[in-house]
């Protein structure tokens, strides 16, 4: 009999171990069907745990990172009860069932060999829905309402689609939305990097889907104005994580296109974001934040972009104001912090200082402004191990020097458009 499980995201802080589904060749996975990878201090994230109830045995679903013992996490629900397997060309009966009203409107009725299940179950909470947005934290968002309510989220509905030739193969969508568009486009950086690396070998991959889209093992996610969609693909017969990866190919991809192509808003990420340098930056390498960036008091929200050139690694920030006068006075922020000093440059000069998020690495910082923007280069804390050499960390991370020469070319950039 399959088994009943919980997969859970998280980041930072009180994990002991993850493992990371991968399908490649050797090695032995363990009992669950996940292959282990080292542990890293700086890899989980304790906060940001999105649990997807399975029904797949010994199999792993997606990019979704699996805990042993998290020490404060709630208690755990109950599984949800068994639905039957819809018979073969229930989908012809699809069009009866009474669905949501917005999700009628943004979700295909039918992708593929998929369909929304004839028998109904959507269920929506919070704006315009007859649950309130709380029974979602216990029924849906199991763990990350506070992510969700931080950024915004008004609304959640879940869906669900069935196979028509009556296998055991389903897609979940999640679609919410947000009282902005940033705070949407900041649950789907969340979703994708997250406090991950971006070129790691299990980080999805970008896909076309109306505005932006990433695919990873069984799981999609797609953004667009207000509205974030996650999908999850489940089928109990895939015996591994390449079969799951075969398995969900033909579904998820094409259904978050047809998602993106209806999703309402304005097709364009936030303005810090399109303020960081594209060359060279990871795909899906963005991060955005809408509070404090580096949690310092005043910063206010930012964009922080992931760069790969050979072998070295560094990120960008790029923070906003209105004006010249107070993206000056963001800079003085940054350079009243502990340990900052002032560097001879134009426009106001450069500050470097070193930043530590909480339970994060030390990270090398060199700030500057140009015009109403503030951009920074910093180290890219990933890549680096407890066992590295000056030498080792000299490869793979920018100088001083690098950092200084490299901003000061974006700056001028910035200032020519």
């Amino acid at each position: 009999m399959a088994r009943e499980r919980t997969l859970e995201r998280f980041t930072k802080e009180r994990c002991e171990a993850i493992y990371v589904p991968l399908s490649r060749p050797g090695g032995i996975p363990d009992r669950l069907g996940f292959w282990p990878r080292m542990w890293r201090e700086d890899a989980n994230d304790c906060g940001r745990m999105k649990k997807v109830w399975t029904r797949l045995g010994a199999l792993s679903t997606g990019s979704a990172l699996v805990l042993a013992g998290c020490g404060s996490d709630p208690p755990r629900r109950q599984p949800p009860p068994e639905t039957s397997a819809p018979k073969p060309g229930a989908c012809a009966e699809a069009a009866k069932a009474t669905r949501d009203p917005i999700g009628k409107a943004l979700l295909p009725a039918r992708s593929g060999a998929m369909c929304l299940d004839p028998q109904g179950g959507d269920k929506a909470y919070g704006e315009d829905a007859d649950r309130p947005l709380e029974r979602a934290c216990d029924e849906l968002l199991d763990g990350e309402c506070e992510i969700y309510r931080s950024l915004g989220a008004v609304r959640v509905l879940e869906s669900r689609y069935v196979d028509d030739a009556g296998s055991p193969a389903t897609l979940v969508v999640h679609l919410s939305k947000f009282t902005t568009a940033e705070g949407a486009y900041a649950m789907f950086t969340q979703r994708v990097v997250g406090d991950g690396d971006p070129a790691g070998e299990a980080a999805p991959r970008a896909i076309e889907a109306g505005f932006l889209g990433a695919l990873g093992v069984n799981n999609a996610y797609v953004v667009r104005g207000p509205y974030l969609a996650e999908i999850v693909f489940t089928d109990e017969t895939a015996g591994s994580a390449a079969a799951l990866r075969a398995a969900a190919e033909p579904h998820v991809g094409p259904l978050a296109k047809e998602i993106g192509a209806k999703l309402p808003g304005d097709p364009a990420p936030p303005p810090a974001a399109v303020s960081l340098p594209t060359a060279s930056r990871l795909p899906l390498g963005v991060r955005y934040h809408t509070k404090d960036m580096f949690g310092i008091a005043g910063a206010g929200p930012g964009a922080v972009g992931y760069y790969r050139e050979a072998d070295k690694r560094y990120r960008v920030v790029a923070l906003l104001r209105p004006d010249a006068d107070q993206a000056k006075d963001l800079l003085a922020t940054f350079a009243r912090q502990p340990g900052a000093e002032r560097e001879k440059a134009p426009n106001d000069g450069l500050v470097r200082l070193v930043i530590q998020p909480s339970g994060d690495l030390p990270a090398e910082w060199v700030l500057g402004r140009a015009r109403g923007v503030v951009l920074g280069v910093g180290d890219e804390v990933r890549v680096l191990q407890g066992t590295m050499t000056s030498a080792d960390r000299s490869r793979v991370l920018l100088s001083t020097l690098e950092k200084m020469r490299k901003l000061k070319g974006m700056l001028a950039a910035l200032a020519e458009r």
